[in-house]
């Protein structure tokens, strides 16, 4: 019943986005200027065409694909539709996360399916409140994709906002807070998610997985930060 209720306030908000005059979720453009297509003008568009890419170093044991920069436009519209409720923008991100799943279950060498349990990293109660809906689970529907609800994962205990944390506190911040519910064994796990950075998420999330007897075969994310190098080495913001 609470899922149903949540799905039918992201309806209700897509509903008034559609119907009532808008901005550009990219760059802010109103809509009696420029014509929307997805909640994004024809302009910003361009910027959320799929690159996939590997967007880890492979220190995690599987690869982990994302065909967007988190920087410029992407960011601007994925923070519109998790910050504003803007669930009419999911359509112009769908694409994107579509290609980061084909990649990476092409390299997995498995084919989409009943057999892969598609899992996506939860967002903690706190947001799903203030929100009225999960954006990875909706914006992986979008891209074709049915979310397990027998098998997946939810978080055992808070944890602090990632933002402004070193690599090695969001590991320490993240480990042992998520935990599996469903059955998992033996059976081939992607794992999805929005924005991939230090990669400690994602880690964590295959840890909890692993728990619970499933096999993680990679995973697949909307975006990567974008990486800097310091002194010879790549690492991650």
């Amino acid at each position: 019943m609470r899922d149903r209720a949540w799905w039918w306030r992201g309806w209700l908000a897509e509903a008034a986005g559609v119907l009532v005059p808008a901005s550009c979720a990219g760059c802010g453009a109103d809509a009696s200027e420029v014509r929307l297509r997805g909640g994004v003008c024809s302009s910003c568009r361009p910027h959320l065409e799929p690159l996939p890419v590997e967007a880890d170093d492979r220190s995690l044991g599987f690869t982990v694909q994302a065909a967007l920069e988190y920087r410029g436009v992407v960011a601007a519209v994925l923070g519109a539709v998790k910050e504003r409720g803007r669930t009419d923008a999911l359509a112009a991100l769908a694409p994107a996360l579509a290609a980061s799943v084909d990649l990476a279950l092409a390299l997995a060498r498995l084919p989409p399916g009943p057999g892969v349990l598609l899992v996506p990293v939860p967002s903690s109660p706190q947001a799903v409140r203030r929100r009225g809906f999960r954006p990875v689970d909706d914006l992986l529907r979008r891209a074709g994709h049915p979310v397990s609800r027998s098998s997946r994962l939810v978080l055992a205990r808070s944890v602090r906002d990632q933002a402004g944390l070193s690599s090695s506190e969001r590991v320490a911040n993240l480990h042992g807070a998520l935990r599996a519910r469903g059955p998992f064994e033996g059976r081939p796990v992607l794992l999805i998610d929005d924005v991939v950075t230090t990669g400690a998420t994602l880690a964590e999330a295959a840890r909890a997985v692993t728990a619970a007897g499933g096999e993680v075969v990679g995973a697949a994310c909307l975006a990567h930060t974008p990486r800097r190098h310091t002194g010879g080495s790549t690492t991650h913001r």
